[in-house]
């Protein structure tokens, strides 16, 4: 350590609020009992709780080794697309000028945030992985050794998505398209070929995994590039370094005052793609439209590549959850639902815009209402090809009879329009209304954030509940989920048009 951080450090111990040593070794004390006190009973109690008839079956099928393995690739995938937004080696904006943009090594100065930030993807894959190994062992279909080295195997794989994740944040824009491209690749080829790879070689539940060999190169690969990510931190970009401490910090402060969509909106991409592609040009009204939408989502591909692997993987979800029983089912069904609602939102920028020019003089005819009708048509026809492409691949996968293929194909498809037309009511949603966040003292304390919640999540909620209804006429007949995607719909047209003629007013 040098002088000058040395310096640096012992004004910042001196703040007010500052922890003392005795303090931290009392936070580091209760971490440790609590693992063998609360973490380890939890975790049982959660995987003898999952060994039920409805599970079991999808932990035993005998395509889940081969969805582990390509879990690993497309995770790293999105922590490449993570870190460009949100690096794991950050700090406040102040510390990122004064210290990061110092004579002093960026590594002495970044490997704190970075470590700290690795306990993310290390706790998540070490957890998920354990849930997994408890659930097989418990219920006799797994041996303790087999398990255990499958636990290895995960925290190797942790390592190698916090990797993955700092290399995120270093690398420009074009290499990191190209690696995100090949880990999409690798994912599916690990997801269709027939022997298993990378975590689907170490599957507690498959007799012929070989757990030592990968489990031991998996770590050994994880700390490796953990080790190599200590010098990469000395290449990180000053400018990058500063943009994301800037929009981190304006997104914690946006968080705290309930805008969920005003922190969405600054993790957003900016331009930089197709830049030269005209959006206006000749032909009719709604081509002229679909093309402004269409170089609108050119210029940001990042965006809309990522957005729309998340609608097709939503539909398959959705689709496969169909064909499940008990929560299990649900919890699929929802996860879909909720994965087709945001990969949506990259696509129906365009009828933000048509709200936002609500009060502007309409100077080509075409009132604000016209404008989202247009600007939904579109979006509408690539989301219903995504998710039939998704489904499509759920229904080839899973093997469902012809009648069952078709429900399994309709809902997916038929709740994309209902989706879009929430979107459509969820623009013209305009600001919180000041009453919402009147204080309600109670005994319980101040319940004024639980309005205040309904109305961020109402959009989620309505969503979730068409899903629900679709899925539910989907066990009735293909009649039924054309009945209900339509009344759901214009359930959604009536609201939207309702929210118009407020805003209006």
């Amino acid at each position: 350590m040098t002088a000058s951080l040395r310096a640096v450090r012992e004004i910042w111990a001196d703040r007010t609020e500052a922890r003392t040593r005795g303090d931290l070794l009392y936070l580091l004390y209760v971490a440790v009992l609590s693992v063998p006190v609360l973490v380890v009973p939890l975790l049982r109690m959660l995987g003898m709780g999952l060994a039920r008839p409805d599970v079991l079956p999808v932990l035993l099928a005998g395509s889940a080794p081969q969805v582990v393995g390509a879990a690993l690739p497309l995770a790293g995938a999105v922590a490449l697309l993570v870190g460009a937004m949100r690096g794991p080696a950050l700090l406040a904006p102040f510390f990122t000028a004064s210290l990061a943009w110092s004579h002093l090594r960026r590594r002495t100065v970044l490997w704190r945030p970075f470590t700290r930030a690795l306990t993310v993807p290390v706790l998540g894959g070490v957890i998920s992985a354990t849930l997994v190994t408890v659930t097989l062992v418990g219920s006799g279909h797994a041996g303790p050794a087999a398990g255990a080295w499958f636990v290895l195997a995960g925290l190797g794989g942790s390592l190698l998505l916090g990797s993955a994740w700092l290399l995120g944040q270093k690398l420009e824009a074009g290499p990191r398209r190209l690696l995100v491209l090949a880990l999409t690749a690798s994912a599916a080829v690990a997801a269709w070929q027939p022997v298993p790879l990378l975590l689907g070689a170490v599957y507690p539940a498959d007799p012929a995994a070989t757990s030592v060999p990968w489990a031991i190169g998996m770590l050994l690969g994880g700390a490796v590039a953990v080790g190599a990510c200590i010098p990469m931190l000395d290449r990180l970009r000053g400018t990058v370094l500063a943009e994301q401490a800037s929009r981190w910090e304006s997104a914690t402060v946006i968080a705290t005052t309930g805008d969920l969509a005003g922190v969405a909106g600054q993790f957003r991409d900016r331009p930089t793609a197709a830049r030269r592609l005209p959006a206006i040009g000749p032909g009719a009204l709604p081509l002229l439209y679909a093309r402004r939408d269409a170089v609108a989502w050119l210029r940001t591909p990042e965006r809309s590549v990522v957005n729309a692997l998340l609608v097709i993987c939503a539909a398959a979800a959705l689709a496969g959850g169909m064909q499940l029983a008990g929560p299990l089912a649900w919890l699929v069904i929802g996860a879909g639902t909720l994965g087709l609602w945001a990969g949506s939102g990259a696509f129906v920028d365009g009828i933000h815009h048509a709200i936002h020019t609500l009060g502007a003089p309409p100077l080509l005819g075409q009132s604000a209402a016209l404008q989202a009708v247009l600007h939904a048509l579109a979006p509408t026809l690539l989301l219903g090809a995504l998710a039939t492409l998704g489904a499509a691949g759920a229904a080839l996968f899973t093997g469902s009879p012809g009648a069952d293929a078709a429900v399994v194909l309709l809902v997916p498809v038929l709740l994309v329009p209902v989706l879009v037309a929430g979107r459509v009511r969820d623009a013209a949603k305009g600001p919180m209304p000041l009453s919402l966040a009147t204080p309600m003292p109670t005994a319980q304390g101040d319940l004024s954030v639980i309005p205040m919640l309904i109305w961020q999540s109402d959009a989620i909620v309505l969503a979730l509940l068409s899903g629900a209804a679709l899925t539910l006429a989907g066990a009735a007949g293909t009649s039924w989920v054309l009945l209900a995607a339509a009344g759901a719909g214009v359930v959604m047209a009536l609201m939207a048009r309702s929210r118009l003629r407020g805003m209006r007013e």
